[in-house]
């Protein structure tokens, strides 16, 4: 139900309607001109406050479409009557609350999110007609106002629609970091006493943490693979997030990841260690002919494969037989290169023959 309130509510803000007094009155849910209007007045249609609110009630059957509307205080006296709101703001999911100023004004929360033609204080339309409002319903805590919720059993009659619901965040990014449309999302949530939701933190459906250490970073910044220390690798979208220029080769990261169409998705990415370098002095054994590694002999006879990480350019020019000093980072069982110093041919090996 409550979903399909947020669709008539959404339809009649994209509308763009002005305000116009008595606006809605003659038929619930049909916007008109004010009463009496003349001429280019009557051309004006719109609504009025409790023209909005009864627009979307009617658009989802809680008031007779077509029917005439009283004013505030009507709509109040005629939903009591019918049992299907009591006093008292709604609290968590699922909850619509009315606030009215007897006589004076009326506006409603959907599911945490406010709608009106403005809630006394502005937030709405340009044109002061009937939408969401984006001001926060600071009347909303005004003793003037007198709240009403629906009764549970009335939002949760049949619809067609998934919930939706808004919460409020006090305009800080680290409580949804991470989150992009389309997420599945887990909501920890307050509810203030005037009904509305305040998140206090998202965390990802189904999320797992993974840790390992950054092998590749993509060029274009779409993707980064991290190797564990069992060896096995992982390789993570990013979904435009900067978390690719916050990277480096051999950096120690946890990822907070989801999986979507078999792929990992990365939401969150902490770095646990900064890379640390290792250094080997030795002769070239061996280069691979795509310049993707060389093999060293060690001056204590150890025999080490270094990777190029890709980049051919750190060997080119370099030959087997040459001494070179080499800075690399274990990277799982990998050992990646980072910088090659070549010193040219390596000395003859010099032999001593037995003295007669």
């Amino acid at each position: 139900m409550t979903n399909a309130m947020i669709r008539a509510a959404n339809a009649i803000t994209h509308a763009d309607y002005p305000y116009v007094w008595g606006g809605g009155h003659p038929q619930a849910g049909v916007a008109s001109a004010a009463s009496g209007a003349r001429g280019r007045r009557a051309r004006r249609v719109g609504f009025d406050c409790s023209g909005a609110v009864t627009a979307v009630l009617s658009a989802t059957g809680l008031w007779q479409a077509g029917s005439g509307v009283p004013n505030d205080a009507g709509v109040v006296a005629q939903l009591r009557a019918e049992h299907l709101i009591a006093p008292g703001a709604g609290s968590g999911p699922l909850e619509v609350t009315l606030y009215d100023d007897p006589g004076v004004h009326i506006f409603m929360n959907i599911d945490g999110r406010f709608f009106g033609t403005s809630d006394g204080g502005g937030g709405g339309s340009a044109r002061g007609g009937a939408g969401w409002l984006y001001d926060g319903a600071p009347d909303a805590y005004s003793r003037a106002y007198k709240r009403y919720h629906f009764l549970p059993w009335v939002l949760r009659e049949s619809t067609t629609y998934g919930h939706i619901f808004t919460f409020q965040t006090s305009g800080d990014p680290a409580v949804w970091a991470g989150a992009q449309t389309g997420d599945r999302v887990v909501v920890g949530y307050s509810s203030t006493r005037v009904g509305t939701m305040v998140a206090g933190a998202v965390s990802f459906a189904g999320a797992q943490a993974l840790t390992g250490t950054v092998s590749a970073i993509a060029g274009d910044g779409s993707s980064f693979t991290t190797v564990a220390a069992d060896g096995s690798s992982e390789t993570f979208l990013t979904r435009g997030a900067p978390f690719s220029a916050q990277l480096e080769l051999g950096d120690l990261i946890q990822v907070i990841a989801t999986t979507l169409n078999g792929g990992l998705i990365a939401h969150q990415v902490t770095v646990t260690a900064a890379p640390v370098s290792a250094e080997a002095s030795g002769t070239i054994q061996a280069l691979a002919g795509d310049g993707s590694s060389l093999t060293l002999l060690t001056s204590d006879g150890q025999q080490l494969t270094i990777s190029t990480g890709g980049n051919a350019t750190l060997i080119s020019g370099d030959q087997v037989g040459d001494a070179v000093e080499v800075r690399y980072l274990q990277i799982g069982p990998a050992l990646v290169a980072q910088q090659v110093t070549d010193n040219g041919p390596a000395p003859p090996a010099t032999t001593t023959s037995p003295t007669p």
